[in-house]
């Protein structure tokens, strides 16, 4: 929520396309956010989960918030369920038992369900973001990247940070000290 998606600066850069709405240099790949009322360097969207726009900048945190969020709607469905069912497969739930699961159960198995699909779904859309380069507000306008990094694995390498380590599942590993080392020819 605290990381810059990558936003333009208003600084009077001389040529190039300007932004009609906020009058900055626009580079390639940007687009204008209403919300936050600047231009995003490959603004995928604004996102209300995080009251910021999901940018070149803050992506892998974006997509690893999904995935820990998905992680976390799952376990929590599974310490639900499994109790539940095994209940069920003993038997205590039959028509002669006076022990049903409450309402509470059910609807907490219901949000955590809700959830989990919910994350997976938006984890499952930004990791074919990542692997296309192609932002959500390109795939809407049927845009191709104009120019893209090339294979899907150096797609997914220039969002994470190169190389791959442990680095690519924590929040706390910034990818832009590892992208700037540049690229040591590995594939």
């Amino acid at each position: 929520m605290l990381t810059d998606p990558g936003s333009v600066p208003l600084g009077a850069t001389p040529g190039g396309p300007r932004c009609p709405l906020c009058g900055c240099a626009r580079p390639p790949r940007a687009h204008h956010c209403m919300v936050c009322r600047r231009c995003i360097r490959k603004m995928d969207h604004h996102c209300p989960w995080v009251n910021n726009c999901v940018g070149e900048d803050n992506q892998k945190y974006f997509l690893l918030f999904t995935l820990y969020t998905a992680l976390g709607s799952l376990h929590l469905l599974l310490l639900l369920a499994i109790p539940a069912l095994r209940g069920y497969a003993r038997g205590e739930w039959d028509s002669h038992s006076t022990l049903t699961p409450r309402a509470s159960l059910v609807f907490l198995l219901l949000v955590a369900l809700k959830g989990f699909l919910f994350a997976s779904a938006m984890f499952a859309t930004q990791m074919h973001a990542i692997c296309t380069d192609r932002t959500r507000i390109e795939q809407l306008q049927r845009e191709g990247a104009k120019q893209g990094r090339g294979s899907t694995w150096m797609n997914v390498k220039a969002v994470l940070g190169h190389p791959l380590s442990l680095a690519w599942i924590s929040p706390f590993a910034s990818p832009q000290a590892q992208r700037a080392r540049g690229p040591r020819g590995v594939v």
